[in-house]
């Protein structure tokens, strides 16, 4: 599972509902570790955790962060990356329609792919081997689950999720 997270300023992250990223987790303590923003750098440094704080494998107090590093809390990996503004919002969108996508069923799923392929419903029904009123039952479910109109925004959806279709 991902995630993206802008940061600005200071952030903690720990197991705490108090945290600024709560990662609900074994090993990760309550207050684990602390992001900062500073002169654009990114420092982690860790928080007296129990298990300690790792960055490319190496345990660590206080490191300043460069794109592509590895940071291990308890369990918990995860990557730091540094990204353009428009690259986060680019990656942001994917990540919303990939959520959106993953809310259909496997069917669905195969059906979207094929109306990002551009094909008709008869030959969804064929490919697929169900009837043309299955394929349009499930588009049905489709537009309706995913508040969607036509095969155009479903199409558009699907290639910002990332799915080949």
């Amino acid at each position: 599972m991902g995630m993206l997270l802008e940061v600005r300023g200071s952030l903690t992250i720990g197991r705490d509902d108090s945290a600024e990223l709560t990662v609900p987790f074994e090993g990760v303590s309550r207050q684990h570790a602390e992001l900062t923003v500073q002169a654009g750098a990114t420092h982690l440094r860790d928080l007296g955790s129990t298990n300690g704080t790792a960055v490319n494998g190496a345990e660590i107090s206080q490191v300043v962060l460069e794109s592509g590093d590895r940071i291990q809390l308890g369990s918990v990996e995860f990557e730091f990356r540094i990204e353009s503004r428009s690259r986060l919002a680019e990656l942001r969108d994917r990540a919303q329609a990939q959520r959106l996508v993953s809310q259909l069923s496997p069917r669905e799923r195969e059906v979207a792919l094929a109306i990002a392929r551009g094909l008709k419903s008869a030959e969804i029904a064929a490919l697929l081997h169900i009837s043309t009123r299955t394929v349009n039952t499930h588009l049905e479910h489709i537009y309706e689950r995913l508040q969607l109109r036509t095969r155009t925004a479903l199409a558009g959806l699907v290639a910002r999720s990332g799915l080949t279709p």
